[in-house]
């Protein structure tokens, strides 16, 4: 039931923030693609385009979180190294994990 919940909420919370669109995005893909997206959109009792907007969302919010590398503009960086520095702000946990040497610098 767990998992149900959180897709439901996510779907909810999804069709939310997506009531208003306005901007358009253009695919080609060949007949085979075309029949496959249509067919699973239909088992779901989806448009294709929302079956496809809904997957294509969902996978770019997880290559994101899924990112190792950040860039930040040097006003940026200042807060964020101010606000690590700042001990009591984090948890003891991260507090020792950071101000401890890492296996790479030993």
């Amino acid at each position: 039931m767990g998992i149900y919940f959180l897709q439901l909420v996510r779907q909810i919370v999804y069709t939310l923030l997506m009531a208003t669109k306005t901007e358009r995005l253009n695919l080609r893909l060949t007949p085979t693609q075309d029949a496959i997206l249509r067919t699973a959109a239909e088992a779901r009792g989806e448009s294709t385009s929302d079956y496809v907007l809904r997957h294509a969302v969902a996978a770019a919010e997880i290559d994101l979180a899924d990112r190792r590398v950040f860039v930040a503009d040097e006003m940026t960086w200042m807060e964020l190294k101010s606000l690590l520095d700042t001990s009591s702000m984090l948890p003891e946990a991260m507090s020792k994990l950071i101000s401890e040497p890492s296996i790479l610098e030993e």
